[in-house]
């Protein structure tokens, strides 16, 4: 059970976040894009004296890579590891579960916990620590 959500799309498709692991969102913010960062990161996000790796696109099942720094918002996370940022083009605010329908999910190598239905969209409920272990211990 995980509460309150906070949803938000990419390339057409739905995200969720739960409420606990949600920071802000910030719309645009500056992006550096690196050379040499570590695959699945498109950038860093300066915000308010802080760098935040800015997740790239490709590691969200179906979409193609490079949306990263193309996003109109920065979804800013918490995990286990640090803060990450996430693409998005658009939000949608913050929902109760319990408001949402459980759809059967296929495990997408991890980074997916499980699926959403709201408003009559599919959204897939992001299981942040698991990914952002990946970064640190690839």
């Amino acid at each position: 059970m995980i509460g309150k959500i906070g949803l938000f799309h990419l390339q057409g498709r739905g995200y969720a976040v739960p409420l606990g692991h949600l920071l802000r969102v910030v719309d645009n913010g500056y992006v550096a894009p690196l050379p040499l960062l570590p695959a699945g990161v498109a950038g860093m996000l300066v915000l308010e004296n802080q760098i935040i790796p800015l997740l790239d696109s490709d590691w969200l099942s179906g979409v193609p890579a490079g949306w990263g720094l193309r996003a109109e918002f920065k979804v800013l996370v918490a995990t286990e590891y640090g803060s990450v940022a996430l693409p998005a083009d658009q939000t949608v605010g913050i929902v109760a579960e319990s408001r949402c329908l459980q759809i059967d999910s296929v495990p997408r190598a991890g980074f997916m916990a499980t699926d959403l239905g709201y408003c009559g969209k599919r959204y897939q409920v992001l299981n942040l620590d698991l990914f952002n272990m990946s970064l640190v211990h690839p």
